[in-house]
């Protein structure tokens, strides 16, 4: 895995919930480092933890004890506003259920990130095209998401996860809502841009076809690391 610092750092991450009276603890002291340019899986059973890990890993939830540090970052001590620009920046997500913006083209989904950073309408547009074109959507570009197959519609999301040059692309179960021939072409794609791009991937899943693909697997069980495997 190399020598370079650590992109992800995490000591003793602990995140309890509670519901009146009841208090649920999901991760009970978690334990990772993810250097630049992995591939990684995070497997494990529904309520393990994954889903929590991943948004801990993603600035999308808190830690309720722990320490965390993001490219170099103790995160833990950043206000709302800087983590929402390190997400804009540095995360690209994708999720399994794509989250497009029914309304808009793919074109326009895609720049959303950059037009919200403040980049112009012009700069936006040639990044976005561009990653439209890498991910194989470029005849599709002007198309609304009703009118895009579910694979086509999940090569929308990573475009727009790709666009704004992140350091880490987060992808919560990606092949989840696909058949078996069309989840493969979206891993094949991740594939392709972890070693040909050198960006680092993280994902949430429960197919082992999937996880069995990617050169380090992380399985998470009543919120510990029970596990890890490297290719």
């Amino acid at each position: 895995m190399g020598t370079s610092a650590p992109l992800f750092h995490l000591e003793n991450i602990h995140k309890s919930f509670q519901i009146g009276i009841l208090k649920t603890e999901v991760l009970r002291g978690i334990h990772l480092d993810i250097s630049p340019g992995e591939l990684t899986a995070i497997v494990g059973t529904s309520g393990g933890g994954k889903s929590t890990l991943m948004n801990i890993l993603g600035l999308l939830d808190t830690p309720t004890s722990g320490s965390y540090h993001f490219d170099g970052e103790n995160v833990l001590a950043l206000d709302d506003g800087a983590l929402s620009t390190i997400r804009n920046r540095k995360i690209g997500f994708v999720f399994q259920q794509f989250n497009l913006l029914a309304r808009l083209s793919a074109l326009e989904n895609v720049i959303l990130p950059l037009l919200y950073r403040g980049d112009s309408q012009w700069r936006a547009e040639q990044r976005g095209r561009a990653m439209l074109e890498k991910v194989g959507m470029a005849e599709r570009m002007f198309h609304r998401p009703n009118e895009l197959s579910g694979g086509q519609q999940q090569r929308v999301a990573i475009a727009r996860a790709l666009v704004g040059e992140p350091a880490v692309i987060l992808a919560d179960e990606p092949t989840g809502a696909l058949d078996s021939k069309v989840g493969q072409e979206i891993m094949d794609l991740f594939v392709r841009l972890n070693r040909e791009e050198r960006i680092t991937v993280i994902l949430v899943t429960h197919d082992p076809r999937t996880a069995n693909q990617c050169r380090r697997i992380v399985r998470v069980k009543d919120g510990l690391v029970v596990e890890e495997a490297v290719a």
